[in-house]
């Protein structure tokens, strides 16, 4: 009797049980259509303004909440998306990425990426996928 009151006041405290629930993966979303109008979310963002939109959305996360999104999609709204802008675009993500690690790291370390011992870069790597990431589709 115990037992149970135990599992129903503090939840089934077995791994893998589907009553843990785990947080949800968060995605920052970038949208281009064939105009070359970008949207991120519900925001719409010029495309040479992009790569300032992504630093200002990674890092003011970072210091809310200390972490960032843990990935970055980028999709194309229709098929007519010409490759001229899809470049352009993913060149204003890289961008972005870069300048939110290097004001990251001059938050944390007060020194560039580059700078700081391989143990910060490799826990830097880990902890904030997104700002190494590659790929985006």
């Amino acid at each position: 009797m115990l037992l149970l009151y135990v599992l129903f006041a503090f939840g089934d405290p077995l791994p893998g049980s589907p009553a843990i629930n785990l947080p949800a993966e968060k995605i920052l979303q970038v949208i281009v259509d064939e105009t070359g109008t970008v949207s991120v979310g519900r925001d719409t963002v010029n495309a040479d303004n992009l790569a300032h939109y992504i630093q200002d959305r990674l890092f003011k996360s970072f210091m809310g909440t200390g972490q960032m999104q843990s990935k970055i999609l980028f999709t194309k709204a229709t098929g007519n998306v010409p490759e001229l802008v899809v470049q352009v675009v993913i060149k204003e993500i890289q961008e972005g990425q870069f300048r939110a690690l290097k004001l990251l790291c001059l938050q944390r370390y007060n020194n560039f990426f580059e700078k700081i011992d391989r143990k910060k870069q490799e826990k830097l790597k880990k902890q904030f996928p997104v700002l190494f990431q590659i790929e985006y589709q």
